[in-house]
């Protein structure tokens, strides 16, 4: 596997790169202040480690032009990472390296990812399980649940995916996801006693004497 310094210096040497590089030098804004700056150079790193050429041909070797400033990528990112814990952050990584695909993200759908955002096509499938992550069981909340499952399957899908973009701007704009269920209820069974002999008689008697049978066995 190529190291990272082979990749950037194979990528910068294609007139393609250079070409964005370019671009890019064009809309140059001034650097970001720390901590947002290191956690910039940190994930365009591994952006780099993981997608390769993928990243560098939209995105540059490095999120800066010449002179240090910003690039127009580099200043999108940045602004994808205000606001953000590190833990966010390495979550958002993280997502990315389960989801194993060939592409990288768009810096919206990292933020997204960041947040615990899953796919719409995540929260379907644990709908269809029954396992919900907190992001689907918030989905849910936004749905109306009882039309949901009267409607015809074309119409659910455009109601489940209203609810996901609903629920998606909400949790952006720092709603918090609810709480995991602590422990499943329990479901406690009636308990039924027998009655004694007296009780049973007693009852016997004044069915007998509603029916008119007097005391006759």
């Amino acid at each position: 596997m190529r190291s990272l310094a082979e990749v950037a210096a194979a990528t910068i040497n294609r007139p393609a790169a250079e070409a964005t590089y370019s671009a890019h030098k064009a809309h140059a804004t001034p650097a970001p202040q720390a901590p947002v700056a290191m956690w910039l150079r940190r994930l365009w790193e591994r952006m780099v480690a993981l997608y390769g050429h993928a990243w560098v041909s939209v995105n540059g070797v490095t999120p800066h032009a010449e002179g240090g400033a910003l690039s127009m990528a580099g200043s999108t990112w940045s602004g994808v990472l205000a606001g953000l814990t590190a833990q966010q952050i390495g979550d958002g990584v993280k997502a990315c390296i389960a989801e194993g695909a060939e592409f990288p993200p768009s810096a919206p759908r990292f933020r997204g990812m960041c947040f615990g955002i899953p796919s719409f096509a995540a929260v379907e499938s644990e709908l269809r399980t029954g396992n919900p992550s907190p992001f689907t069981r918030a989905v849910w909340a936004d749905l109306d649940a009882f039309l949901y499952r009267q409607v015809s399957a074309e119409k659910a899908e455009r109601m489940l995916r209203a609810a996901y973009d609903l629920t998606r701007e909400k949790v952006m704009q720092g709603m918090a996801l609810p709480e995991p269920p602590v422990a499943e209820i329990e479901h406690q069974k009636p308990e039924f006693k027998r009655a004694s002999p007296e009780v049973a008689a007693r009852h016997c008697a004044e069915i007998r004497a509603l029916l008119g049978m007097g005391n006759s066995q």
